[in-house]
């Protein structure tokens, strides 16, 4: 198998896995942390809200049932106390609401003593025809109310309540009050034959009580965010700290999958890979070109031989060191074999190529590694025209094949 042949089958079968790694880089442990953030923040609010939500239904039910109950007692109180003027039996035998325009008075003194200390500032009694036959409120007694549909339900049998807020009413004692929240219950009249014969509209006065609501909605509130806040943020604290050891364990385990262990430099498969894409920059005409250099250490084996294997591996790492201190930062070196390195120079002419080279030739063979002369044999290619990767991979190992047959310790341009 030639060696075109074979970084072929390299590229299929290596470099594919790794553009999927990198893919999934994004994936990462700060991603997941990030994604805790805005899931947490969202859960705190969704919780903050639905228990705000939750706590204040709770008790404006109990204010309007507590308030209806109460309605309920004392209207049916007032009635049974009061009946001989609220109730009438017309010619048939059917009992009505009515009252004479002459007991208002007296019903007004009466009303003021029974629901003053109650809280409770108005009450209305409905007939069947929805007249308003007495009110503490004398200004609309006499008047009809067809489209009010609590009241229609309250002439059915049914009572209805709900929490309404006045900008300003008169109280029984004629004291003007301001932004008054009150329980409006409509609540049916039912005579000894079980018969309904009108309605009550009840007015009580809950400001206090629905004050109270707010404040206790708002108190629950604050400390409830005050605890999922700490709690939450312990859980980020814990997280951040997982996920940082955890992206530093990655960021290890990624290096690893690219660096060669005892050169540091890249490995075979990526450097193809990233070959690879540069070619690709090379061919969408991104870049003019790019340089490739291949370099062998001259008889490794023999240093091998003579000097043994750990002295064979201190050669390695001081040729990678030497070659990664020649080259351009944005350059790339990496083992190719086994005391072979491939280096990738990005954008680079024929002769930014050669000159990078040179550098590098120059730094192995100018110094001894202990007691170990060492030189290099290149090859230096560049891209040319539309040629595919292998054809310029091709080439440089040529090239180095060249330098070897040449004697080795050169540089052969192809």
């Amino acid at each position: 198998m030639t060696r075109g042949q074979e970084v072929k089958r390299v590229v299929i079968k290596d470099a594919g896995l790794i553009i999927n790694a990198l893919k999934h880089v994004k994936k990462n442990p700060k991603y997941v942390l990030k994604l805790f953030t805005l899931f947490s923040i969202f859960s705190i609010a969704t919780i903050l809200l639905l228990v705000g939500i939750g706590l204040y239904k709770i008790n404006y039910d109990y204010i309007i049932r507590n308030a209806e109950d109460n309605a309920i007692r004392i209207a049916y109180t007032i009635f049974d106390q009061e009946r001989k003027y609220l109730l009438s039996t017309d010619a048939s035998g059917k009992a009505t609401i009515h009252v004479k325009e002459e007991a208002f008075a007296m019903l007004d003194d009466r009303m003021k003593k029974y629901l003053h200390p109650l809280n409770m500032f108005k009450i209305k009694f409905f007939s069947t025809d929805t007249k308003i036959v007495y009110s503490t409120d004398h200004s609309i007694i006499g008047k009809t109310d067809k489209t009010n549909q609590a009241l229609a339900k309250a002439l059915r049998g049914q009572t209805d309540s709900k929490i309404v807020q006045k900008g300003s009413v008169l109280d029984l004692v004629g004291e003007k009050r301001y932004e008054v929240d009150v329980v409006e219950t409509y609540l049916p009249i039912i005579d000894d034959n079980h018969d309904i014969v009108g309605s009550f509209e009840v007015y009580i006065d809950v400001t206090h009580s629905y004050q109270e609501i707010r404040k206790v909605v708002t108190y629950s509130v604050v400390v409830l965010s005050v605890v999922l806040v700490f709690v939450f943020g312990v859980l980020y604290f814990l997280m951040s700290r997982i996920t940082g050891q955890l992206s530093k364990t990655q960021e290890e385990l990624h290096l690893m999958a690219i660096t060669d262990g005892l050169t540091k430099l890249y490995n075979r498969r990526y450097m193809i890979l990233r070959v690879e894409e540069e070619f690709d920059r090379v061919t969408r005409k991104k870049v003019p070109s790019m340089g490739l250099i291949m370099a062998d250490i001259d008889y490794f084996k023999k240093i091998n031989d003579n000097y043994g294997h750990l002295t064979g591996d201190e050669v390695l790492k001081e040729v990678a060191h030497r070659i990664k201190t020649s080259v351009r930062k944005y350059d790339m070196v990496g083992r190719y074999g086994g005391e072979e390195f491939l280096i990738l120079l990005p954008n680079s002419s024929i002769e930014e190529t050669k000159l990078v080279a040179e550098r590098i030739w120059n730094a192995v063979r100018e110094k001894s590694v202990g007691q170990c002369k060492v030189t290099l044999s290149l090859g230096a290619t560049c891209t040319v025209g539309n040629e595919e990767l292998n054809s310029a991979i091709n080439r440089a190992d040529e090239g180095l094949y060249k330098s070897k047959q040449a004697g080795r310790d050169r540089i052969s341009l192809t």
